[in-house]
C-alpha cells in the first residue's frame, strides 16, 4: 500500500527495491537494493528459502538501529525511545511493550539471522510513519535517520519531535475485526450430558446463534461459525478453520461450552479459559473432558498431532497472543458476572485441544454446570441463551476497542479500568 509522508528536515532517503523479474531471471536470486541519503548504496540477497522473502537482521543495523542477540532473543533499539524484542521461531515480538505478529517467523541459517522482509515493509511505516514510508508497486521504502529521533528528543518537543514522529501518518486500526464463534461438541458428540436430556451441544449451539446475531449488529465485525446446527467438527479442526478464515486480518475465537461435574453436583458457576499450562488439578480436569472427542474419530487423529500438544506446551512462551486471550476472557467474566445466577470462577489456564491451532486471541467460555440440577434447568432456558451471549457480545466489543495492538488507549482489564 502506498502511503505518502510528509516532508520532514530530518528525512534522509533509504531506498529498497526488488529488482525487476527480468533482473531476478537473471540473477541467482532477488536483491534488494538499499540506497542512504548520502548517496551510498548497498545490495542484499533476499532469502527465499523458507518459502517467503527474508534478509539478514544485519540490514537493520545498517539502517541505524542497535541490534543485540542474547540466544534466541533478539532485540533492536533506536535512539533509547524505542524498544522492539523478538525471538527467533515465533512470528510474535513486542514493540515498546505491545505484542504485534508477523506473518512468518525470524530465523538462523548459516550462523545468520534473518527477518521477514514485512518487517522492513509494514511494521517500519506502520509504527514510525514520520520516518518511514513504503511503496508497494514500487517496492521501496523511504527512510529517516533514528539518530535524529534522539537528537529531536533531546531538542523538547520541538518540530520532529518523538511524538511528532510517532503520530504522523494513519490513525489508529479502523478495518474489519473478525470473530469466529464455536458452539462445542455437536453430531455424534452430544458433550456434557443434564437431566432431563439436556445435552452440552445444544446449550452451547443456542448460546453461539444467539451471540452471532449480537455481534452482526456491530458493522465493523464479520462473524463466522464454525458450525450453525447439530454436525460434527473435529476438535483439532476448529481452531484452523478459525485461523485460515481470519487470514491476515485481526480476529478471535470464542468457544462455547458447558461443565459438568457429577462427583461434585454442587459444583456451578462460569469460567473462561484461554491457552497456557494447567497450573490446578481443575484445570486438567478440565482439559481431559474438553480433549476427549481427539479419540472419538480415532481413524483420523495420528500421533503427531497429540505431539503437536507437548510442542505447543512447550513453546507456549513464545505466543504472546496469550496476553491478549487472557485479557479476551478477563472481560467474559466481567460481563457474564453481571447476568449469570452462579458463581463467577474467574479466569482458568489449560493446554485446550480446541484452541492450539487458533492462531489468534481465543478463549472457551464453561458457561455452567450441567451436572447440577438447578443450573442445568438454568442452561437450557432461551432467555439464558440470549442473555450469555449479549454478556458476551459486549465482552468482545469491549476487547476490540484495544486490539489490534494501537486500536484504543488500554490494555483491557476490568470494567474499573475503562
Amino acid at each position: 500500500m502506498s502511503r505518502a509522508v510528509p516532508a520532514r528536515p530530518w528525512m534522509g532517503v533509504v531506498a529498497l527495491m526488488f529488482l525487476g523479474p527480468a533482473m531476478v531471471a537473471a540473477q541467482a536470486r532477488p536483491h534488494l537494493e538499499i540506497e542512504r541519503g548520502d548517496g551510498s548504496s548497498t545490495r542484499v540477497s533476499v532469502q527465499l528459502d523458507r518459502g517467503f522473502a527474508s534478509v539478514p537482521l544485519s540490514v537493520l543495523a545498517g539502517l541505524g538501529w542497535g541490534v543485540r542477540e542474547d540466544g534466541r532473543d533478539v532485540t533492536l533499539t533506536a535512539a533509547e525511545e524505542i524498544s522492539i524484542t523478538m525471538r527467533v521461531d515465533s512470528p510474535f515480538f513486542r514493540w515498546d511493550g505491545v505484542v504485534l505478529q508477523l506473518t512468518d517467523a525470524p530465523y538462523r541459517s548459516g550462523g545468520l539471522t534473518f527477518i521477514p522482509v514485512q518487517f522492513l515493509a509494514d511494521f517500519l511505516p506502520r509504527r514510525l510513519p514520520g520516518l518511514y514510508d513504503f511503496s508497494g508497486d514500487q517496492s521501496l521504502l523511504r527512510a529517516g535517520d533514528l539518530a535524529l529521533l534522539g537528537q529531536a528528543v533531546a531538542s523538547g518537543g520541538a518540530e520532529g519531535s518523538a511524538a511528532e514522529v510517532r503520530a504522523a501518518g494513519p490513525s489508529a486500526y479502523d478495518g474489519v475485526r473478525v470473530v469466529v464463534i464455536d458452539a462445542g461438541h455437536g453430531g455424534e458428540d452430544p458433550g456434557a450430558l443434564g437431566p432431563g436430556g439436556i445435552r452440552e451441544k445444544e446449550v452451547a449451539l443456542g448460546i453461539a446463534l444467539y451471540l452471532e446475531r449480537v455481534l452482526e449488529r456491530q458493522p465493523d465485525l464479520e462473524v463466522h461459525m464454525i458450525r450453525d446446527d447439530d454436525t460434527f467438527v473435529d476438535v483439532w479442526e476448529r481452531g484452523q478453520i478459525a485461523t485460515d478464515v481470519k487470514g491476515e486480518r485481526p480476529g478471535i475465537f470464542v468457544s462455547i461450552h458447558a461443565n459438568s461435574f457429577p462427583a461434585r453436583r454442587e459444583a456451578r458457576g462460569f469460567e473462561t479459559y484461554f491457552l497456557s499450562e494447567a497450573r490446578t488439578e481443575h484445570e486438567r480436569r478440565v482439559a481431559a473432558i474438553e480433549n476427549a472427542p481427539l479419540s472419538m474419530r480415532a481413524d483420523g487423529i495420528d500421533d503427531g498431532q497429540l505431539e503437536e500438544l507437548d510442542f505447543i506446551l512447550r513453546d507456549l512462551k513464545n505466543y504472546d497472543h496469550a496476553h491478549w486471550s487472557e485479557n479476551l476472557a478477563s472481560l467474559v467474566q466481567d460481563e457474564l458476572d453481571g447476568v449469570h445466577p452462579g458463581p463467577n470462577r474467574g479466569v482458568k489456564q489449560s493446554v485446550l485441544a480446541v484452541l492450539t491451532n487458533a492462531l489468534m486471541p481465543a478463549v472457551l467460555v464453561e458457561i455452567g454446570y450441567l451436572s447440577n440440577e438447578t443450573e442445568a434447568r438454568a442452561l437450557a432456558e432461551d432467555e439464558f441463551h440470549r442473555s450469555s451471549a449479549e454478556a458476551i457480545g459486549e465482552a468482545v466489543v469491549r476487547f476490540f476497542e484495544r486490539y489490534p495492538p494501537g486500536s484504543g488507549t488500554g490494555t483491557g482489564g476490568s470494567r474499573e479500568d475503562r
